[in-house]
């Protein structure tokens, strides 16, 4: 509404008022009215909300009907004022929502269809914030805040297509784009028809190309195509990548968000990819669950693509993870097992594994293979590091052949060292 400003709703109050009405009447009306549009610019929901229903009230009594531009100003204001107040608390709230509040709005808007932005825009979060609170399992809200979330869409960028997208104005309009988007994916996630939304989210996705959250905007374009246009489940997925990356919600919730999508995902590279991030994501946190749930994730992706060159290397890795966390707990054990899963195939990286076996191989005794795999460990690194990232794997060789009485080599494995270094 002209970004609420008084100026302009006093500019729509100027419009005729109800032509039978005695000039007493209109004198209470215009009062009442100004006084609705104070607290309402004033920002005091609960007085413009009772302006709102004095005005009506005395329309009402008057045997006047609700028509005509000011009765639409009220009641858009007495709509909108309601659903703050109700948003504070919808437990205590003492109005009726479907009439008092998206319903005050809806009138208006069938009377005046001015500042269609804004409008909309109120409307649609109403709804869709009533959505919300309803664990989004109502199809006529959400139909009810689609319908208004695009109309403000489309009418905020007909007045500003011709702007240029680096400019201020346009940037405050891709952050509506990127709200909008956040809305339509929890509602994609939870709707009996997501397919829906793969239209919509693209079409906004085009208005903020060139903006200055374009990489964002591609990013989301992709993604309702994920698994061939399986809309859910791309919604989901990135869903979990955004909480993952914000670093914000607790890893269980981040874990089920990544499993709903895997559970929605039909193709089996799609499914395996989304398992990989999800042994990704668990291998990072530090309890000792996450490291075993880490495993089992990867392992699930090697199952259904394991030429992945990533899926084998976090296959790799996360066996790698969990071997040196039982080490070090003392599940010596269980640290070999994992340690030789993890050198049955081949991966970049796989010298960690190899670290790791000799290790665990060396506390059990095991001399012949204890060595070959300490040397096959720092051969793999020389090819690939120097200097202090090859420095724990020739530690380990140098322990290992000290452990089994060869002290010379290990004495010449070490000289070679300071000179690779020196040079």
């Amino acid at each position: 509404m002209c970004g609420v400003a008084a100026a302009c709703l006093a500019a729509l109050a100027l419009l005729a008022g109800p032509a039978r009405a005695d000039a007493a009447l209109m004198e209470r009306l215009e009062s009442i009215k100004n006084a609705a549009i104070t607290a309402y610019n004033a920002r005091d929901w609960n007085a413009a909300a009772a302006s709102a229903g004095e005005f009506e009230q005395a329309l009402e009594s008057a045997g006047l009907p609700a028509a005509g531009a000011d009765y639409a100003l009220v009641a858009f204001i007495g709509g909108h004022a309601r659903f703050e107040i109700w948003k504070q608390a919808p437990e205590s709230f003492r109005y009726d929502f479907d009439r008092d509040v998206v319903g005050a709005m809806e009138r208006s808007l069938q009377i005046l269809q001015d500042d269609p932005f804004y409008k909309h825009n109120v409307l649609g979060t109403a709804y869709y914030e009533k959505l919300k609170r309803e664990h989004f399992q109502n199809l006529e809200l959400e139909n009810r805040a689609n319908w208004h979330m695009l109309r403000a869409l489309m009418a905020r960028h007909e007045q500003i297509e011709d702007q240029p997208r680096d400019s201020e104005e346009y940037t405050a309009f891709a952050k509506y784009l990127l709200l909008y988007a956040n809305r339509a994916f929890e509602m994609a996630r939870h709707s009996e028809v997501p397919e829906l939304y793969l239209v919509r989210v693209r079409e906004a996705c085009r208005m903020g190309f060139g903006s200055r959250f374009a990489d964002r905007f591609a990013q989301l374009y992709e993604v309702v195509g994920f698994d061939d246009g399986n809309t859910r489940a791309g919604v989901l997925w990135q869903i979990g990548l955004d909480m993952m990356n914000a670093g914000e919600a607790p890893p269980r919730e981040v874990l089920d968000t990544f499993t709903e999508a895997a559970a929605v995902t039909r193709g089996q590279r799609e499914r395996a990819e989304v398992f990989r991030q999800m042994s990704d994501f668990a291998s990072r946190q530090d309890a000792h669950e996450f490291k075993l749930e880490a495993v089992e994730y990867a392992r699930k992706a090697f199952r259904l693509d394991p030429d992945n060159t990533e899926i084998r290397v976090q296959y790799g890795t996360s066996l790698h993870v969990l071997s040196y966390a039982h080490f070090l707990s003392g599940r010596f054990r269980e640290a070999l097992d994992i340690a030789e899963e993890a050198v049955s195939f081949e991966w970049e990286g796989d010298e960690v594994a190899y670290f790791d076996l000799s290790r665990a191989q060396a506390n059990f005794g095991d001399k012949i293979n204890a060595l070959v795999n300490a040397e096959r460990a720092y051969q793999k690194a020389r090819a690939r590091f120097s200097d202090d990232e090859l420095q724990p794997f020739r530690q380990n060789y140098v322990n290992i052949l000290r452990q089994f009485g060869l002290p010379k080599k290990a004495e010449e494995i070490e000289l070679a060292g300071s000179r690779e270094q020196g040079s």
